[in-house]
């Protein structure tokens, strides 16, 4: 009734002023508006003091549900990390394939001339090999053979 009702309710009754009030006739509630029923707040510190949290003190109970607590929290962060991740992996890889589907041909068209650079670039090499030996000896036929002549232009002053 409303005198075990005041002594559980940290209130105390009507408003907190810590007198026990009479229960509403035949509802089995003895508080006004958002406060808890009285079963509830029962309920509550039957559960606490089963679990060693009564008194309010640190007990092994509590280091207990702060374990339990600590792992179920690294492990939703973790979840939610790979979570995280898997989006990102999925947006990205939606990316590249839009990226691909508006830039495929460009793509194609940059691989085409990069390997039509590399094969213009082999026949010259080979070109360059092949006439080497003859462009040099050329060179050096023409620095070696002199042959005094006057030029054209030349005048010779009377």
């Amino acid at each position: 009734g409303g005198q075990q009702h005041a002594e559980l309710c940290p209130h105390g009754g009507p408003g907190g002023q810590g007198q026990p009030r009479a229960e509403a006739a035949g509802t089995g509630q003895g508080h006004r508006g958002g406060h808890r029923p009285c079963a509830v707040v029962g309920a509550a510190q039957h559960l606490h003091q089963g679990l060693g949290v009564a008194g309010g003190g640190p007990g092994p109970g509590q280091a207990v549900l702060k374990t339990r607590k600590a792992r179920r929290l690294k492990q939703a962060k973790e979840e939610a990390q790979m979570e995280v991740e898997q989006y990102r992996r999925e947006r990205e890889q939606e990316f590249q394939s839009k990226q691909q589907a508006a830039m495929g041909s460009q793509g194609n068209l940059s691989a085409e001339v990069e390997q039509a650079t590399r094969r213009q670039v082999q026949g010259m090499q080979s070109s360059q090999q092949r006439n080497r030996e003859h462009v040099l000896a050329q060179l050096l036929g023409m620095v070696c053979d002199v042959r005094p002549q006057v030029h054209p232009n030349y005048r010779i002053a009377a």
